[in-house]
């Protein structure tokens, strides 16, 4: 097999991996909860990943517009050097951190986001002073869900990793050199006829 065709099953898996990946994103309402006009969920986590997530959450009651409060807290961890080999550790509130679109349709709300930064750790004990390691946090205290209709409705919930346009590059040129490779080993048979 030519280079592209592995290119495009590698391709296919890191998409397949990045369908089912993540960190918990909403701890309650996974597998559907019921709502009468609100609902407070547990703490959710945008993974401080740098990585574009989508969570999709509907119900089968037309008509009912379903909101999730975008995360309500940001902040950091760090760990500073003090250039002399020794650390201190230190945290923030951040201001803007994260994206978010939210795209509500009747029955059907999507929303995109994403962790504009990622955690690192580059600490040694030659590091200079200042920040050397860092976890960033974005989350939803208690946030709300709503529907806007007061009889109980069960609302479900999904998330998926969205791929980056890289890998979708990467696939559709594996795709293409193994339609290639197919018309070439096709000319072969006919010739060979």
């Amino acid at each position: 097999m030519g280079r592209l065709v592995w290119a495009a099953l590698l391709a296919a898996g890191a998409l397949a991996m990045a369908g089912s990946a993540g960190a918990s994103v909403l701890s309650a309402c996974t597998t559907g909860c019921t709502v009468s006009g609100g609902f407070d969920f547990v703490d959710y986590t945008v993974p401080s990943d740098g990585q574009a997530y989508r969570w999709d959450l509907w119900t089968g009651t037309p008509g009912v517009t379903i909101t999730l409060a975008s995360p309500n807290e940001t902040f950091d961890t760090e760990i500073v050097s003090n250039g002399d080999g020794t650390f201190h550790n230190g945290a923030f509130l951040l201001g803007t951190s994260y994206a978010w679109s939210e795209i509500q349709a009747p029955s059907h709300t999507t929303i995109y986001t994403r962790s504009l930064q990622a955690d690192f750790n580059d600490c040694t004990s030659s590091s200079p002073a200042g920040i050397c390691a860092a976890n960033f946090n974005v989350w939803g205290n208690s946030a709300a869900l709503s529907v806007d209709t007061l009889n109980p409705v069960t609302v479900f919930f999904s998330q998926t990793a969205v791929p980056e346009p890289a890998t979708w590059a990467l696939m559709l040129a594996g795709f293409f050199g193994l339609g290639a490779e197919l018309r070439r080993r096709r000319a072969a048979v006919v010739a060979a006829d």
